[in-house]
């Protein structure tokens, strides 16, 4: 039978360790684009020498809009937009080149500039909202809980060197469209849940309702020393080649004016297939069993894995990714807005569209279907001013955490029939 608490674990755990690391067809001679210095995965042919791309393939592009089906003529259509289309017949490769420049910047020298004045300054604060739709679907959903949709509000502070970021989240729920225990309200104040993270170059600090303590995570302990080392010692030009490797496209957009200020508005496209393809060869090196094991803790206190339990579980989250990773349909979008006097980024959109589908070798009652949709909009600002942390001085360690757990569970009165009828 499909229990619905685990499966719904399970996703956690997987869509965690996607969000932690963040079918195309070719025809003829298998030619490829390479879309403003990146090479674009999209469904192309060419016949009696001209080179046609799909609808759907150019719609995902960032800035264009298309409302069309089937296939479109290539070179027409950028050229008709002002874009320059060239054909290599040595390795069959079509070089598009569409808002790619504007003035003395290319889009991919601005986000470099604009990286390296930020980490010049060295510190920002940030602020904003997303709002996040999540579904499940399928024979089985009667025993998943319905997902509301949530309005995540953000405050961050940053700072590069050394290492600190604070942020405070507040998720805001629609608490009368929700079947909740009294346990399960006490986590809200006023429909709102309120988290803390606290992040140096050693440990994670975290407070979670209801308790009001801060936990800490000794980073080293998760296999995240060096990894956050190698991230923090990045320079823009480095950034922009990781970029490039999960396939994110950058094209200028619209001018815009915010407050008598004049941005760039530089819209990043991030190409599903070959993120999938970075994320696929990652998995290998992450560590799943001490997400799992975090997981675990945080979900179900007062039981622990054992080590064939836990195997038991590896095994089902990478079956899990994989399927997720074979038929995830991806389409992610920033706009970035950057100061044309500073050249720093002060604005940033987002807007995702997730989709994958689990078949009966995960699900046995039947296929099930997930589906998540994010918009966001965040302001960045103070650049270059001081840091404050909260004081995390008298944070506990998680094993510490669950011992007072255990102890209180245990000090709990033990209700008895008479009493709860």
């Amino acid at each position: 039978m499909f229990h619905g608490k685990r499966m719904a674990r399970l996703m956690l755990i997987s869509l965690l360790t996607i969000l932690l690391i963040v079918p195309t067809a070719f025809a003829n001679d298998q030619v490829s684009l390479v879309f403003n210095g990146q090479e674009l995965k999209a469904d192309l042919y060419v016949e009696n020498g001209v080179s046609y791309i799909s609808a759907a393939s150019l719609a995902k592009l960032p800035g264009i809009n298309l409302d069309q089906e089937g296939y479109v003529a290539l070179r027409s259509f950028f050229e008709n937009k002002g874009g320059k289309v060239d054909w290599n017949g040595d390795n069959n490769q079509i070089t598009v080149s569409w808002r790619e420049k504007q003035g003395e910047w290319t889009a991919d020298e601005l986000i470099v500039e604009s990286t390296a004045k930020m980490q010049e300054l060295n510190t920002y604060k940030m602020k904003g909202e997303a709002t996040m739709k999540m579904n499940i679907a399928g024979p089985t959903t009667g025993e998943v809980p319905e997902i509301p949709d949530t309005t995540i509000y953000q405050e961050a502070v940053y700072q590069q060197k050394p290492l600190a970021m604070y942020m405070l989240q507040t998720v805001k729920l629609p608490l009368e469209d929700m079947e909740l225990t009294e346990d399960e309200q006490a986590l809200f104040e006023q429909g709102n849940m309120v988290t803390e993270m606290v992040l140096t170059e050693n440990a994670i600090y975290q407070k979670t309702p209801p308790f009001d303590k801060w936990i800490v995570q000794d980073l080293a302990e998760l296999g995240m020393t060096e990894k956050l080392s190698n991230m923090l010692q990045t320079t823009p030009q480095q950034s922009l080649e990781m970029m490039r490797e999960f396939g994110m496209i950058n094209v200028f957009g619209e001018d815009a004016v915010i407050d008598g200020k004049e941005y760039y508005t530089v819209k990043t496209y991030v190409d599903g297939e070959t993120f999938k393809k970075v994320i696929d060869d990652m998995l290998g090196e992450f560590d799943l069993v001490n997400l799992i094991s975090t997981t675990q803790e945080l979900t179900e206190t007062d039981k622990q894995l054992t080590e064939e339990e836990m195997a038991q579980v590896v095994e089902e989250t990478q079956k899990l990714v994989k399927q997720m990773l074979a038929n995830l349909d991806l389409n992610y979008y920033i706009d970035s807005l950057i100061n044309k006097d500073t050249l720093l980024t002060e604005y940033m959109r987002i807007d995702l569209n997730m989709n994958f589908g689990l078949d009966e070798t995960i699900v046995p009652e039947g296929p099930v279907n997930f589906s998540m949709i994010m918009k966001g909009e965040y302001q960045l600002f103070d650049f270059g001013t001081v840091v404050k942390l909260p004081d995390v001085s008298n944070a506990i360690t998680q094993e510490e955490f669950l011992a007072e757990m255990k102890q209180m569970m245990e000090e709990m009165p033990v209700e008895t029939t008479e009493q709860a009828e």
